[in-house]
């Protein structure tokens, strides 16, 4: 056999810039203003199942209370986290290069290839498009 075909993980990286730095903060605050949305709407139903508990059965009142805070705190938590995440985004350098996300990447591999150069690359974007790909071992296909 001469060669194979094998599936590697591509990392994709994006260099920051002021347009990404935007986009990224835009996504955040919309997820915040998301989860700050159901807060409100877990509030107006905890009221609500509340005051029907009193009615119905008022022994069951200290558990939906329990549950209500419970979910309360995790979407409280998942602001938080976003919140960070915002701030992070703020401390961004133009031009540093952060990690977006792994791909899978069908490659052909051949008797005498660099088996760390074929399996080890990266996807560079700048503002959405590619403008370099390249191996950790070195520079495959600059841009």
């Amino acid at each position: 056999m001469e060669k194979m075909t094998l599936m590697v993980p591509v990392l994709v990286k994006v260099k920051v810039t002021d347009k990404y730095k935007q986009a990224l903060s835009a996504d955040i605050q919309q997820a915040i203003h998301q989860l700050d949305m159901q807060m409100q709407h877990l509030e107006f139903q905890a009221r609500r199942v509340v005051a029907e508990l009193e009615k119905k059965n008022p022994q069951g009142i200290p558990a939906a209370r329990q549950q209500i805070e419970q979910e309360r705190s995790r979407r409280l938590e998942a602001r938080e986290k976003l919140v960070d995440k915002l701030k992070e985004v703020a401390r961004l350098n133009p031009g540093e290069e952060v990690v977006q996300g792994q791909l899978q990447c069908l490659v052909e591999l051949k008797v005498g290839d660099n088996f760390q150069e074929i399996v080890s690359r990266e996807i560079i974007l700048e503002d959405g498009m590619v403008v370099e790909i390249r191996s950790t071992g070195g520079n495959v296909s600059g841009g």
